[in-house]
């Protein structure tokens, strides 16, 4: 009996012991992940400024673009006629290495001109250089309002009132950036295969919006709060029929504005609002080979997120193949299914 009671003692103490060691196990986790949390939101950068904060107060493309002004373009427009191909390249004040890398190699096998707002939102804010570099080539276009990432929709827009405003209807207008590679063969090619098409780009289905603030595609639940995009083409260059710039233009009006330029105008105005079909193509490619082949670079009608040097160096590889093209020789064969393993 004794022995029973003196082995009951010891147990209890063993169980309190557990559950103390259990507890303060417990307590330790929570009060080291408060902490790590704390520690870690503390050692974060502060929140990037988005400028975001005027879509709060206005929504309306239309109010934006009346309040626009056009500083510089060029004295004489070339339109392409009978469904041909004009170019409109995106860029920024700064960026005149891309901009000649674009000049010296693929625009002039089409008429282009790039589009561009101020480093300020006043006229001063207008680089001389600028000014001389549109004497100069007679292919930009700028704007007067303050040239940001999260404007780019504002800059899109601009570039298809201009295009509806300067040019017929009778035409194809590619949207680019000044990063992007093309390949006119190519381009020709696609341009006909897609006679009459709405918009044809390189489509994305069934993406999530980023709600992380730290995101270069951030968009606040507050601009808008659906979690999914159904379909857009990546705005790194896609094509649009020139019968469809005034009614985009007429609806984006009507249409409240979000930063994603690609979202906005493929998808919610083109898409949703107007009904058109968005046709994918993978030559139009918002990535770029990691192999340096000429081929690689030649099965793709665009090629994306190219370095001035970049642009030049796989440019010769591209306008090589293309004069063997002319000649009525096989190039890189047919098959194209092979490339797209190798683009990041």
């Amino acid at each position: 009996m004794m022995q029973k009671i003196l082995c009951v003692v010891p147990c209890k103490r063993r169980i309190k012991i557990r559950l103390v060691l259990v507890t303060l196990t417990i307590v330790s986790l929570v009060v080291g992940w408060h902490l790590s949390y704390r520690c870690s939101s503390a050692l974060l950068p502060p929140k990037p400024n988005l400028a975001l904060d005027h879509f709060r107060t206005d929504r309306s493309l239309k109010s934006y673009l009346e309040k626009i002004n056009i500083l510089i373009e060029p004295s004489k427009v070339v339109c392409p006629t009978t469904t041909q191909l004009l170019v409109l390249v995106t860029s920024a004040p700064d960026r005149f290495e891309h901009r000649d890398a674009v000049r010296n190699t693929w625009a002039s096998h089409f008429p282009t001109y790039f589009i561009m707002g101020l480093h300020g939102n006043t006229v001063e804010d207008l680089m001389v250089e600028n000014y001389v570099e549109a004497k100069m080539y007679s292919d930009v276009i700028i704007y007067k309002f303050k040239d940001h990432y999260q404007n780019l929709t504002l800059k899109t827009a601009l570039m298809l009132e201009w295009t509806a405003t300067r040019c017929p209807t009778d035409l194809v207008l590619f949207k680019t950036d000044d990063d992007v590679l093309v390949n006119p063969w190519v381009m020709k090619q696609l341009v006909k295969e897609h006679a009459g098409r709405d918009l044809v780009g390189y489509k994305l289905l069934n993406k999530k919006f980023h709600r992380d603030v730290y995101n270069k595609w951030f968009v606040p639940r507050w601009m808008l709060n659906e979690d999914h995009i159904e379909e857009y083409l990546s705005g790194t260059g896609y094509l649009i029929n020139g019968y469809h710039l005034r009614d985009i233009l007429a609806t984006a009006y009507k249409t409240p504005m979000i930063n994603l330029e690609d979202v906005y105008f493929t998808y919610l105005v083109s898409k949703r609002k107007l009904g058109l079909n968005l046709t994918h193509d993978r030559r139009l490619s918002p990535f770029k080979p990691w192999l340096p082949g000429a081929c690689m670079y030649f099965k793709l009608a665009s090629s994306h997120s190219l370095s001035p040097a970049e642009m030049t160096q796989h440019w010769r590889g591209v306008q090589r193949l293309g004069r063997e093209y002319d000649m009525g020789n096989d190039v890189c064969g047919d098959d194209v299914t092979w490339s797209e393993m190798f683009l990041y």
